[in-house]
């Protein structure tokens, strides 16, 4: 299977990765939410000679991977991009906007949210749904019946005793599905592969520092 969430669990479990992606948002578009300079997104082959001219992207600044998919927009990044305060100047783009986040630092546990038309709806972290969630979420409820969500595992040494029994923590493979078919957001593994690699099909823009706006021309400003 080529499609769906569920792989890039296996295809990314060695290198750390964030993962956004909007719907009805194009590429060029996504890029600037994310601090690109408008115009300045290169197309695959430039990228990825840069990227192979570096010798990995870890060595260039901030960057996005970015591509398109059925009425999303998608961007793997790079670096401290996702977490630096000097996107606030963004936030106006995102007003009102469906899109979801995966985030897997590879030393904290996995967090995956979601934001539907432009307001929180869902998010998850080590086999819990955040407790905000209202508990009949559709999403919430797929996961129990279907992969055992909010399953408790007893202890071998008390099966008995309740008080020992400890959570289950579902497959992220399996939460990376149920969450992209709920939220209809599917990836090509055979557009993406490795999303850092030197040779795939996905643009690239420099997303730091601060996308080099000038003050008063950043979005949304005057």
């Amino acid at each position: 299977m080529t499609d769906g969430l569920s792989w890039i669990q296996d295809a990314l479990r060695e290198q750390s990765f964030e993962l956004i992606a909007v719907r009805d948002a194009g590429v060029e578009e996504l890029a600037v939410m994310l601090g690109g300079r408008p115009g300045t997104v290169m197309d695959p082959p430039a990228f990825n000679a840069l990227v192979a001219a570096a010798g990995t992207a870890w060595r260039l600044p901030d960057l996005a991977r970015l591509g398109a998919r059925a009425g999303w927009a998608f961007a793997f990044e790079t670096g401290d991009g996702p977490h630096r305060a000097d996107r606030d100047h963004l936030r106006p783009l995102w007003e009102g906007r469906t899109w979801i986040q995966v985030s897997d630092t590879k030393m904290d546990p996995p967090t995956v949210r979601a934001f539907v038309d432009g307001v929180w709806d869902w998010s998850y972290c080590e086999g819990s749904v955040h407790e905000q969630v209202r508990p009949d979420h559709p999403l919430t409820v797929r996961m129990t019946a279907e992969i055992g969500l909010d399953r408790a595992v007893p202890d071998p040494d008390y099966p008995d005793d309740p008080d020992e029994c400890s959570l289950y923590i579902p497959p992220m493979a399996e939460v990376y599905r149920l969450f992209g078919l709920h939220y209809g957001l599917t990836l090509p593994r055979e557009v993406i592969g490795n999303p850092m690699f030197t040779r795939n099909d996905l643009y690239g823009v420099f997303t730091a520092p601060a996308a080099g706006y000038e003050k008063g021309l950043s979005p949304g400003g005057s």
